[in-house]
């Protein structure tokens, strides 16, 4: 198969007013600066994955301005929803992309070469931890049977590949803080991806800053934000004066690489207040 290239957007937090910052970061600029950068450096993507907080404030203005800086990435676009953001306002804005296999829940499901690719919806309405339940759980392995039913034996023993998109990360980082807000319900994830050996990768946002963990032959990587960036230790939250990022992943036969790149420097400070 020809490499299949997925660009992976996470953690964006932009208001409905352009001026309005998050800790000091004027986080629609920082967004518009990050897509600029990508698309004046980087090869075309067949895929963008958004992994959640598309808004800090979920009103439909903030949802609009996302669309809008994206451009013609629209119609390449998935997405699955973190906890700021809004179910059914995410809808309403993006109702040409966003569907959803599980009625109430935002995911996705899309075919790349010998690749799966699908999204979890781990939002839970007005907190901050996620959640997954065994409704997800039982799709995703429904997904993969499906799948792997079409394909003849030699290609599913040696080729077939998954790779799941989320926002809160199925992992404890070490960071009590963090960790604490996490996601409920990880280990019946993990016991799922340990007994799945095709889910070669598991791709997250929430925690604003890059991280590599491995659940059985699963490695699950945590992109920076295209926002603000958060230190990966600590007690208590620590915003700390880092270049927003962006995830690559370029998908072959059998394997995948990615890496994690960032703008040249960090043009704003962030401010505790």
């Amino acid at each position: 198969m020809n490499t299949i290239r997925i660009l992976q957007l996470t953690d964006l937090h932009v208001f409905d007013e352009p001026e309005k910052c998050l800790k000091g970061i004027p986080t629609r600029e920082s967004l518009l600066h990050v897509v600029q950068h990508i698309r004046e450096t980087q090869a075309d993507f067949d895929h963008v994955v958004i992994t959640g907080d598309h808004t800090h404030d979920e009103k439909p203005e903030s949802y609009q301005a996302v669309r809008s800086i994206l451009g013609d990435w629209g119609s390449k676009l998935w997405q699955v929803p973190g906890n700021h953001d809004d179910r059914d306002v995410l809808r309403s804005v993006f109702e040409d992309r966003v569907a959803g296999a599980i009625p109430g829940r935002i995911t996705f499901q899309f075919e790349a070469g010998n690749w799966l690719c699908l999204g979890l919806d781990t939002h839970v309405p007005g907190q901050v931890h996620g959640q997954i339940d065994q409704e997800q759980i039982d799709w995703i392995e429904s997904a993969v049977a499906s799948h792997q039913s079409n394909l003849s034996e030699e290609e599913s023993a040696s080729a077939f590949c998954v790779g799941l998109f989320l926002h809160h990360p199925p992992v404890m980082l070490g960071s009590p803080w963090m960790d604490a807000i996490g996601l409920h319900g990880m280990d019946r994830l993990q016991s799922m991806i340990i007994r799945n050996p095709a889910i070669k990768f598991c791709c997250c946002g929430h925690v604003h800053h890059e991280s590599s963990n491995q659940i059985g032959q699963c490695q699950v990587l945590t992109t920076p934000s295209t926002g603000i960036q958060f230190a990966p230790e600590g007690e208590v939250p620590n915003f700390v004066a880092g270049a927003p990022g962006f995830r690559i992943i370029e998908l072959h036969d059998a394997s995948f690489t990615t890496r994690v790149e960032r703008l040249p420097h960090a043009r704003y400070i962030p401010v505790d207040n």
